[in-house]
């Protein structure tokens, strides 16, 4: 329980501070346009860090639980040799859409490019680093990467005095997420007892193994960012980027809810959860303490930020903000649906059924996507909300369906 506290905590201080950074361009912001660059981006960091990513991980976590000590290093090594290949074919191509669509102005393209490979660099270590059971660090060095900026940026504005500058506080937020790497290295190294740096030719058949592993949850988590974030661009497409900025300022809030129920709870419990799935009365006694705990949770959370969600939002000082709460409400409803959902989900990674898990994700990208183009240009963002809600919907009545069908076998 201690090392759920602190991470409660760390991530907490996380979420704060990109709760806060969200009402202060919110409030100082001459309208919603900074907020609806600012999601836009951050957005599209998202996406590509786990395209960048291909879901990895998840081979190379199960790889490394089941290893010695002694060859973490090798596994790790080729798991940077596969995101190298990734980087030259995938970040082109990204880019000359990103820029040429006009999603995010030009004039954020160098800083673009840095954060990106910062980020994804300091995701996978993050990942590296709760797998090897050692959160509360990696939570510790996530809120250098993720929430320290932010300071920085408030004693820009209130002490030092400076105007707006959404792209200098982009900049910002590169020097954290560098240093954060630069952090997560030093600890990594001094984790797994590197002695030596020598150069090792790729394991290409380990490689191509995880490839083919990663590549079912790749698809899968692929279809949950699109769940998760293609509503902005649709929004973009149709109304601007005024609009897209109130949507990010409600997404903002339950975002916070779903990561901070991961941290608290599911970030300690999965890892359990493997290693004691042999057992069977152990696994089933962790299953309901990870499953009681993580209803319990995301209510109590849910409940807090629909009674505060408004009064916040009333201190922007936006009509506009005001007059969409509906899909404010629209959208708390969903997370509650995705969290509960993970339930079943990591029930069903440890049995490895990995290709329901990419049904079940597929069945909800289709979803989200096709009522988003219907409900978006009549309904406006409460459309996107709508959509999300019902992409939850199906995802939850799936993965339920399925984890219990799998009980009874």
């Amino acid at each position: 329980m201690k090392t759920g506290l602190k991470n409660i905590f760390l991530r907490g201080i996380t979420l704060l501070s990109k709760f806060v950074f969200i009402i202060f361009l919110g409030k100082y912001s001459i309208d919603e346009t900074n907020l609806g660059i600012f999601g836009l981006l951050a957005t599209t960091i998202a996406l590509l860090i786990y395209v960048l990513g291909f879901d990895f991980y998840v081979f190379n976590t199960r790889e490394i639980l089941a290893s010695k000590k002694e060859a973490y290093a090798e596994r790790i090594r080729n798991q940077m040799f596969f995101h190298l290949i990734a980087y030259l074919v995938v970040i082109p191509i990204s880019l000359f859409l990103v820029f040429r669509l006009n999603f995010i102005p030009l004039e954020y393209f160098w800083v673009f490019v840095v954060l990106l490979l910062s980020e994804h660099l300091g995701q996978e270590l993050y990942r590296l680093f709760t797998t090897l059971e050692k959160s509360v660090v990696a939570n510790g060095i996530l809120f250098i990467r993720s929430g320290l900026w932010v300071w920085i940026v408030l004693f820009d504005f209130f002490w030092l005095g400076n105007d707006i500058d959404l792209r200098n506080y982009i900049r910002i937020w590169t020097m954290t997420s560098l240093l954060s790497f630069f952090i997560f290295g030093i600890f990594l190294v001094r984790t797994i007892e590197i002695k030596k740096v020598r150069y090792f030719p790729p394991d290409w058949k380990w490689i191509g193994a995880g490839i083919n592993t990663a590549g079912v949850f790749f698809i899968g988590s692929l279809s949950f960012q699109v769940i998760q974030f293609s509503d902005r661009y649709m929004i973009d497409f149709f109304y601007g980027k005024k609009l897209v900025g109130i949507y990010t300022a409600f997404a903002q809030f339950t975002n916070a809810i779903d990561v901070f129920a991961f941290s608290a709870i599911t970030m300690v419990a999965y890892p359990k959860l493997v290693k004691s799935f042999k057992e069977k009365k152990k696994y089933e006694e962790t299953k309901t303490i990870f499953s009681k705990q993580l209803i319990g949770l995301s209510l109590i959370l849910i409940l807090a930020v629909g009674l505060v969600g408004p009064v916040i939002l009333g201190f922007l000082d936006k009509e506009a903000i005001l007059d969409e709460l509906d899909t404010f409400y629209v959208l708390l409803g969903g997370v509650f649906l995705l969290i509960v959902s993970n339930i079943f989900h990591y029930d069903l990674y440890v049995k490895k059924m990995d290709a329901i898990i990419l049904k079940v994700a597929l069945a909800g990208m289709v979803t989200n996507v096709v009522l988003n183009l219907v409900l978006i240009p009549i309904y406006g963002i409460i459309g996107a909300a709508m959509a999300t809600l019902m992409s939850f919907f199906v995802i939850f009545s799936m993965k339920f369906y399925f984890s219990k069908k799998a009980i009874k076998r």
